[in-house]
């Protein structure tokens, strides 16, 4: 199963990284906000701080793992939000790393006293890097340095890059709906010097907020939402429609990724790719949530799945930001995005995500 892995990178390598390349992946899109949308800075009443880790497919050595920080503020004197992230994943034995900071900037339109659009902007620097003396080669002899091959025509061993993207964001007190568009600055992913500009990311995600109860002084205390997350790269499709279910300070979700409807012409298996369980719990200001992949595709229980962890925190936040619904609440999971309180936005307050 390495040697496989080991020769699935290093085609990958040699076709430049162009018309099957794939973002990074989070399962907990809620709870890596920046990454989802650039809309999504500066969401909440002040001041956050996001960890996140991801380590995919565990029983292959040196697969995938993925981590990212993030800073975003709101600043009420402007209408809008900043923010920041970092984030990197590694691959493979030969140590394929991508790294890539952003700035994103976003601004608060109140179109009524129930609907509120945000769009948003952002700019990447983004580096690409790959270890050459680690990859075997088929016509390698054992313990020698170098070989023919493949190996000639790598010639870089990095590459630096820099992309835009542009997103949109509408919600109400019961409704969101968002839309990015990743990659507008095509960027040139390939290690050969050659073309090989990367497929615009489309990601289309939003929900409904079922149901909440509340509890007179104490805010609301539980909460049912449906959400969903649709992606399209290229030729490359995919979906996650899941529930998030809370009950102070608990909450738990779970949710389907796949997309059946469109499988490949000519194949008989079923276009789907895990079922994810979420369990998380909040601390005050501190949020720690869990997830693990249960693989369904045709790697089974081979890949032992993928773990991932978050970490919110957020500090100075100000609820009076939202009087008078000029910042209404957006809704989706509880413990990303709780709504307390009653009538409206009126004198309460809500994070987002």
């Amino acid at each position: 199963m390495r040697k496989l892995y080991q020769i699935m990178v290093l085609c990958c390598l040699l076709c430049g990284l162009n018309l099957n390349a794939q973002d990074m992946h989070f399962s907990q899109f809620y709870a890596n906000p920046l990454y989802l949308s650039p809309s999504l800075a500066g969401a909440t009443d002040g001041g956050r701080l996001i960890l996140n880790y991801r380590n995919q497919w565990p029983a292959i050595s040196n697969a995938f793992s993925t981590s990212s920080v993030s800073f975003d503020n709101f600043f009420s004197r402007f209408n809008s939000g900043v923010g920041v992230y970092l984030i990197q994943d590694k691959a493979g034995s030969a140590g394929l790393t991508t790294t890539q900071a952003a700035f994103q900037y976003s601004y608060n339109l109140l179109l009524s006293d129930n609907w509120q659009v945000v769009p948003a902007i952002q700019f990447a620097y983004g580096n690409r890097s790959v270890d050459f003396s680690k990859i075997v080669f088929p016509d390698q002899p054992p313990g020698s340095g170098g070989s023919s091959g493949g190996f000639d025509r790598l010639s870089n061993e990095q590459v630096n890059y820099i992309d835009l993207a542009a997103s949109v964001f509408a919600y109400s007190s019961k409704y969101w709906f968002g839309l990015t568009v990743d990659h507008l600055g095509k960027p040139n992913y390939s290690f050969l010097n050659e073309e090989a500009e990367v497929d615009r990311k489309y990601v289309f995600f939003g929900g409904v907020n079922i149901w909440n109860e509340k509890r007179r002084n104490r805010g609301m205390n539980r909460a049912f939402s449906t959400s969903f997350r649709y992606q399209q790269q290229g030729s490359l499709r995919q979906a996650d429609v899941g529930l998030y279910w809370y009950n102070a300070p608990l909450e738990i979700g779970m949710w389907y990724r796949g997309l059946p409807i469109f499988n490949d012409s000519g194949s008989r298996s079923v276009n789907q790719d895990a079922l994810v369980a979420l369990l998380a719990y909040d601390f005050g200001s501190l949020r720690i949530g869990y997830s693990y992949d249960i693989t369904l595709s045709n790697l089974g229980w081979s890949t032992a799945g993928a773990h991932e962890i978050s970490l919110i925190l957020e500090f100075n936040q100000r609820g009076n930001l939202r009087l008078g619904g000029r910042r209404p609440a957006v809704p989706c999971s509880e413990s990303a995005n709780p709504l307390r309180g009653g009538s409206k936005y009126k004198k309460k307050r809500r994070r987002i995500f």
